[in-house]
């Protein structure tokens, strides 16, 4: 993983795990381009929108239930 990106993850992610919480992620360039509760379906809109050379990031952001579960 690139440092660009893990600063990006690092920097964005409690906003985003509060917004996105129990949802599939895709991000391109820093940006949030599709999300949705299906990993695939998620990658697939985003490779719509995707330059060829685009590399497509889909993260997971679990709810509090999820990770008290996961304990």
């Amino acid at each position: 993983m690139g440092k660009k990106r893990i600063e990006f993850g690092l920097k964005f992610a409690h906003e985003m795990a509060r917004e996105f919480a129990g949802k599939f992620v895709a991000v391109i360039n820093e940006k949030v381009v599709a999300t949705g509760g299906n990993r695939i379906e998620v990658f697939k809109k985003a490779e719509k929108i995707a330059s060829p050379s685009g590399k497509i990031g889909v993260f997971y952001f679990p709810t509090k239930k999820d990770m008290l579960t996961a304990l």
